[in-house]
């Protein structure tokens, strides 16, 4: 089963009778959220101890200015949901499996400048009857402005090529009124490109060197105004990039195209479901072949994996497949046969395909001499993009942070959606918006799960048992 933990906006205390409803059912507060900044870093370090040593880790530092509008103060349990997706839902985040955990040892609360104690505290959330949520005891003076900052830092273990960080704003519902502007900046250990920042991010961010940030102001938030985050791990887009630059060297590297070839197909599709989760790199992966074929025609492997890639994805279990998807699958695997008449691997899909398509005639092909020239043209689309420095062991990822700052955004209208507002106000600095705007609600978390997935399952794990 998979647990995640997320990252989430503070809400007041939970009425406890209250359970099994969505959302959460908070006590009456005139508390009111002013402002909230959320500040999300994304790094790496090395674990030995893991089976993917190269680990994720997300530190955070929330601050939230909040205001009480009533005519006594209030004191309150504060708190904070701990996972996104409850034990007693069993659920990932989305189309991926990795899982972050909250490092409990770094949660920290400071109010007003003044650390305070946390504790762990079950109530009702959605329909489970025992949800985890981190508190703290907190009072609220009587019109005074207070700032609440929270940091803690989460891990991961990898399992898949992609992950989705989620933040959830809808748990700032239950202070007084809207909140009233907000910032949620992710940054990333690399520069923020359209191919480690995926489609199915939620519109409305822009981003800038190694950040991308949602505002907004005036917002009363709700379930539809969460925000997902999905990425290529970090681990994967820096081996894409080392591979790519070793392609640009020379693409006489059948294996170097293969390994190339696992890390987008591992993008593309989930082992959650049969299905395409980002069509960008699913376009690569034929792409990719092909240059692959170009460079090095006598590669049986190449044609063989290429089949099988095709026949997988068609016909994932033994589904049938039409004449015009066998036509494109045979002349593969037949070429691959006539380099390596005795491929075992080889055979193995040439008899899923005659499950698959069993109208089709295969002939037993001529052995091809080490002449042979590719049926594809070579492109030159792999180019160097980046120079990799190794991480080194037990130490943190490290890149240098430009400093920004914020301007205030214009005011809207009450039921106006969120703002975007050009958030680092630096000359010469290119910035890029997502155009299409979903409410832009956040929080201050960050949670994972993530797939590893490749239309053919079969032939990502013959590559990863070489």
């Amino acid at each position: 089963m998979s647990v995640e933990s997320a990252h989430a906006d503070m809400a007041p205390e939970p009425e406890v009778e209250l359970g099994g409803l969505q959302p959460p059912q908070f006590k009456p507060t005139e508390v009111a959220m002013l402002y909230e900044r959320v500040e999300m870093e994304l790094g790496m370090f090395y674990d030995e101890t893991a089976i993917n040593p190269i680990q994720n880790r997300v530190t955070v530092n929330a601050y939230f200015v909040m205001q009480n509008q009533g005519t006594v103060d209030e004191s309150m349990k504060a708190v904070f949901p701990s996972q996104s997706a409850p034990h007693c839902h069993g659920a990932g985040s989305g189309n991926t499996f990795t899982v972050y955990d909250i490092e409990q040892d770094t949660f920290q609360v400071v109010v007003d400048g003044v650390t305070i104690p946390t504790f762990e505290l079950e109530a009702p959330y959605a329909d489970c009857s025992d949800y985890p949520w981190l508190a703290f005891d907190v009072t609220f003076p009587v019109n005074k402005e207070i700032l609440v900052k929270i940091s803690y830092s989460m891990k991961t273990w990898n399992v898949d090529f992609a992950q989705n960080i989620n933040y959830i704003l809808e748990t700032g519902a239950g202070w007084k009124g809207k909140i009233g502007r907000g910032y949620i900046i992710l940054k990333f250990p690399y520069t923020v490109t359209s191919e480690n920042v995926l489609s199915t991010t939620t519109k409305g961010y822009q981003s800038v060197y190694n950040e991308i940030f949602w505002s907004f102001q005036d917002l009363e938030p709700t379930s539809k105004d969460n925000i997902q985050i999905s990425i290529v791990s970090p681990n994967v887009w820096l081996d894409i990039l080392r591979l790519r630059h070793q392609l640009a060297e020379t693409a006489d590297a059948p294996r170097v195209w293969l390994d190339l070839i696992t890390k987008y197909g591992g993008i593309a599709y989930s082992n959650k479901g049969t299905f395409t989760r980002d069509q960008h790199y699913a376009d690569l992966i034929g792409s990719a072949y092909e240059q692959a074929i170009a460079a090095n025609p006598n590669n049986a492997e190449l044609f063989l994996s290429y089949a099988a890639d095709k026949l997988f994805g068609w016909s994932p279990y033994g589904e049938p497949i039409n004449d015009a998807q066998a036509r494109q699958i045979l002349p593969l695997l037949s070429k691959a046969l006539a380099l390596e008449p005795d491929n075992a691997d080889a055979a193995y899909v040439l008899s899923r395909l005659q499950v698959a398509a069993p109208f089709i005639t295969f002939t037993i092909p001529p052995t091809i001499p080490p002449t042979a020239t590719s049926p594809f043209t070579a492109t030159p689309s792999i180019t160097p993009t980046v120079t990799i420095t190794p991480i080194p062991s037990e130490t943190p990822f490290v890149v240098t942070v430009i400093q920004t700052k914020l301007v205030k955004a214009p005011t809207s209208t009450p039921d106006a959606k969120p703002t975007l507002t050009t958030y680092p106000t630096l000359t010469e600095m290119p910035v890029t918006t997502q155009t299409e705007s979903n409410s832009s609600a956040l929080v201050f978390g960050a949670l994972a799960i993530f797939a590893v997935g490749a239309g053919s399952g079969w032939l990502l794990s013959k590559r990863q048992k070489k």
